[in-house]
């Protein structure tokens, strides 16, 4: 079984004002996936030091040394599933961003996604789309993240929020 904890939209200079519980889901992962919009270096940084394992791509919020060391979107295989990954730079309304994002990757299995800040899970055309939601709590949005546990009985997905 490989957990996989999925973070977006951290929106900070520090993994500091994250949650405890969320920071300790952090550096418990196997793998830790970041779907854009760190919008620090140090925030990029940080998640390295913390992680045994962590993958990343930049957002549109995200200043240019992290896109020089980040993909827009990328792809990888974890215990035989496809794991697209990306924070779609056009921005625009939640509502039918899937489809999108859906053009973006081409045999997949889930695909993991920020920009919005709003939590997502569903499934279309029999593919996982997961929204993580926002890294950080706002009088919006409390923190949250999504534990993705795939192993050889499949792949479960959980939304987890931090108060």
């Amino acid at each position: 079984m490989t957990k996989i904890v999925v973070i977006s939209d951290t929106h900070t200079r520090s993994l500091d004002v994250l949650p405890p519980e969320l920071l300790a889901e952090l550096a418990e992962a196997a793998l830790v996936v970041h779907c854009g919009d760190y919008t620090s270096i140090a925030v990029l940084e940080e998640l390295r030091h913390l992680a045994k394992r962590f993958i990343g791509v930049y957002g549109n919020m995200d200043p240019r040394e992290i896109r020089r060391q980040l993909p827009d979107k990328t792809v990888l295989e974890v215990a035989g599933k496809r794991v697209g990954v990306i924070h779609p730079p056009w921005g625009g309304p939640p509502w039918g961003i899937e489809e999108g994002i859906a053009r973006e990757f081409a045999g997949v299995d889930i695909i993991l996604f920020g920009h919005t800040h709003d939590v997502c899970h569903k499934t279309i055309g029999g593919v996982v789309f997961l929204n993580p939601g926002q890294a950080y709590t706002s009088f919006r949005n409390p923190a949250s993240a999504g534990i993705v546990t795939i192993g050889q009985g499949g792949m479960e997905v959980e939304l987890k929020t931090f108060e």
